[in-house]
């Protein structure tokens, strides 16, 4: 699903007699500046000229009032056709008045259209924003939707073989399939949904996450796994003391010793017990476990809490249900 091009989204929702309206206007205006421009500066030249004339005629007719003879009768008659000049001249002036104005007014007027028609231009490109805006929205939702709908049952699946498949050789399979799918689905949805829904999304997740493994360890505490009952079983032996409630295994030659899990082994033993800890049975004194019990085969005392005895191999049945 390809996603809404901007640029061909935009071809295709604008009314292009618009543009070619306003570039129609654009090319008027430009000539009409350009007549503008020539027309003043024709009134520039027309009233130098007319300045210039006027000056010199006023001159002459000064010289002619006070009665010096500096030029003739003919000259005097070509100083008063020069004034018909300056007088067409200003006429001329007056027309091309007239047209700078008109020009002023046109270029006025076609201002006046192009800010109205950009104003129409604005508001339709802001409406086709707006359809572009959801139509990218719609293909967003689209594209989450089939990609959430793959990726959650997988996630899923991957999750139940992740937790059920942990002592299978494919396990290493199972956990990075889940991992690969969890970043999958992370960037989908950081991908396809806004910043403020996002949060919210990994808000719900996380919690999710943490009420699982909230449940998980109450389920662990009320019936444990036998692997890690085993395990915790084990270690507790190995350091004497009680697998349920820590208690010191006090037996044989550590019946009056004090130790913790930190100083078991800095414990002394006496040189001269060969008795070994085990050779009795016991049961511990604060909780009321068995720690040591006769094998039912072979007779001699094993450990209670571990699956074979220690003298003949004999294997019981270890629940963890009553611990």
């Amino acid at each position: 699903m390809d996603r809404p091009e901007h640029r061909t989204f935009f071809d295709q929702h604008t009314d292009e007699s618009l543009n070619q309206e306003l570039q129609s206007l654009k090319a008027k205006l430009k000539e009409l500046d350009h007549q503008h421009d020539l027309i003043n500066q024709q009134r520039g030249f027309i009233k130098d000229s007319s300045q210039s004339l006027k000056i010199t005629v006023d001159n002459l007719f000064n010289l002619k009032s006070k009665g010096q003879d500096l030029i003739s009768e003919a000259q005097f008659g070509q100083v008063l056709a020069t004034l018909d000049k300056v007088i067409a001249i200003q006429d001329e002036f007056k027309q091309t008045a007239e047209l700078y104005l008109k020009t002023t007014n046109e270029r006025f007027e076609l201002n006046k259209q192009m800010r109205a028609l950009e104003v129409r231009i604005e508001d339709e490109r802001k409406a086709i924003q707006k359809l572009y805006d959801e139509a990218l929205h719609d293909h967003r939702v689209k594209t989450a939707t089939i990609q959430l709908g793959i990726l959650i049952p997988l996630t899923i699946i991957c999750s139940v073989l992740w937790v059920k498949k942990r002592e299978s050789i494919y396990s290493l399979i199972y956990r990075a399939a889940a991992l690969a799918i969890y970043w999958k689905t992370f960037e989908v949805l950081q991908a396809n949904f806004p910043e403020r829904y996002f949060k919210y999304i990994v808000m719900v997740v996380l919690l999710l996450l943490v009420g699982w493994g909230f449940v998980r360890l109450m389920r662990r505490q009320v019936k444990p796994q036998v692997e890690a009952l085993l395990k915790q079983y084990k270690q507790a032996y190995e350091r004497f003391l009680c697998p349920v409630c820590d208690y010191p295994i006090r037996t044989g030659p550590r019946k009056f010793l004090y130790w913790t899990r930190r100083t078991v082994h800095k414990t002394v033993l006496s040189a001269n017990s060969a008795t070994a800890a085990t050779e009795e049975c016991y049961c511990c004194p604060s909780c009321g476990t068995h720690l040591y019990e006769k094998c039912e085969s072979c007779g001699k005392v094993c450990h209670s809490l571990l699956p074979n005895c220690q003298h003949c191999g004999n294997q019981k049945a270890i629940s963890g249900e009553a611990y």
